[in-house]
């Protein structure tokens, strides 16, 4: 069986959107290394982010300073700048990022790098043509309190029918996420433990699409559904 995370998310050309709980700028970082080995990648958001510090950013670029680019370098962040310092939403259109490289990997959604997270009506912020949506959730908020653990904790809340003092169990987070409907496959993040594994094969039984899970710290991640 293959080691290599894009081939076990089976990710596909085109646009690629990543959502959830913390763990998404790994998980975006790990995979446009792997598929940068091979193919030519753009990293993005639709959101905010940090600067990446793995690969070289343009701002504001044109189509012909990317292609450039593109041609020295597989691997690219894409963006213009926000007025907090962070990155933000790219000057050029998705789709036109798309005919510019192979794979386009774009950071979707926030959580305040908590491991949980339930959407506003406004979210997360799917790019039209996306091929594919992957959700990530963070082990590790399973067994703490729902206010703790979770970003928008009172729609999650509303979701599930429960209290902001409940602990999340794979059930709740399942619950919700399938309410939701926004992902394709998913990737259960911070999986170490033989407790973790037992929760996160038990929240893969739950959901109804394909499920990885591991440490991606680690690199160690394996199918469970």
């Amino acid at each position: 069986m293959s080691n290599k995370l894009y081939q076990l998310l089976e990710i596909q050309k085109g646009i690629t959107a990543i959502i959830g709980g913390g763990g998404k700028t790994t998980l975006l970082m790990n995979l446009a290394k792997e598929l940068a080995q091979e193919a030519s990648v753009i990293v993005a958001t639709s959101t905010k982010i940090f600067k990446p510090d793995y690969c070289d950013t343009l701002l504001n670029a044109t189509s012909e300073e990317i292609s450039e680019a593109l041609h020295k370098k597989s691997l690219l962040c894409v963006a213009s700048l926000h007025e907090s310092g962070k990155l933000a939403v790219p000057q050029m259109s998705f789709t036109e990022l798309s005919k510019l490289a192979d794979y386009v990997l774009v950071e979707a959604d926030g959580s305040k790098q908590l491991p949980i997270k339930a959407h506003a009506t406004y979210e997360p912020v799917i790019p039209e043509e996306t091929v594919q949506v992957i959700y990530v959730i963070g082990m590790d908020g399973i067994g703490k309190k729902l206010g703790d653990a979770c970003h928008r904790p009172k729609i999650f809340a509303d979701l599930v029918g429960c209290e902001l003092d409940e602990k999340l169990t794979p059930e709740l987070v399942a619950k919700a996420i399938r309410r939701e409907a926004l992902a394709d496959r998913f990737y259960i993040n911070k999986v170490s433990s033989e407790n973790d594994w037992q929760n996160a094969k038990e929240l893969a039984t739950l959901l109804d699409k394909p499920v990885l899970a591991g440490d991606l710290l680690k690199g160690e991640f394996k199918c469970l559904f």
